[in-house]
């Protein structure tokens, strides 16, 4: 990962590094077969939980984890309701080009994660998770949230590119889209994604014209978006259809 293969050259001596676990509930009797797999292709994954079964979502916080992925919905929505930052994937119909030098991180400035007052929420905005958060205690900023471990834990390893004066080049690169053309709705997503510690490379406001364009010459690795009708009308627009 190229992350943390510049952080190595940075900071030889540095164990804080982009890590990864693979997290499944298969038996531990397939752990051969998976270590030959990321070997295979040269992944950087060297932790593993294996739960035979079970759910692995209980395991979460003992890895320290600061975001979960899963193409399984309601395990989303289950790491979600434990506290821990988590989105869904889902795999395009088309192969796409990703960058290989940078890591690109996209934040949906038109989400409702970035809402001042939880009455101003959309229904169906993060599903069971906002519901809940609202029938206890209401939700009314990005820092309130699960997401702002993962926010501090990136914009810690941001700032160390920066301490070696590598701005410019630092391979995590981070971008706020929005289709809306209110300057201060943008200026309160950034000063809330800076109040977490990560800083905003570009901003790239569409003014009522589609965003798709915009995210489709990015070409993130991960879109922050808390509508998964969002994210289908976003995918068909990237792919042309």
């Amino acid at each position: 990962m190229t992350v943390n293969a510049r952080l190595r050259e940075l900071y030889p001596d540095s164990e804080e590094l982009f890590d990864i676990v693979l997290m499944t509930n298969s038996h531990a009797q397939v752990a051969v077969r998976f270590i030959n797999s990321i070997n295979h292709y040269n992944l950087t994954i060297e932790r593993f939980c294996m739960t035979g079964g079970q759910s692995p979502i209980s395991y979460l916080k003992a890895y320290n984890t600061n975001l979960y992925l899963s193409k399984d919905p309601e395990k989303v929505t289950e790491a979600i309701e434990a506290g821990i930052a988590a989105a869904t994937m889902f795999s395009q119909d088309r192969e796409r080009e990703f960058s290989d030098t940078q890591l690109k991180v996209a934040f949906d400035g038109d989400a409702a994660l970035f809402s001042e007052d939880s009455a101003q929420m959309k229904q169906g905005h993060l599903d069971r998770f906002l519901e809940y958060k609202r029938k206890n205690e209401g939700i009314q900023s990005l820092a309130q949230i699960p997401l702002k471990s993962f926010l501090e834990a990136l914009g810690k390893l941001q700032k160390k590119f920066y301490a070696k004066n590598e701005r410019a080049h630092c391979p995590i690169r981070t971008y706020l889209v929005s289709e809306h053309s209110g300057a201060s709705s943008g200026a309160r997503v950034i000063k809330t994604l800076r109040s977490c510690g990560l800083e905003i490379d570009e901003v790239l406001i569409a003014a009522g014209a589609p965003k798709g364009p915009l995210v489709k010459k990015i070409r993130p690795h991960i879109l922050f978006n808390d509508e998964m009708f969002n994210i289908k009308s976003l995918s068909r627009e990237i792919m042309g259809k």
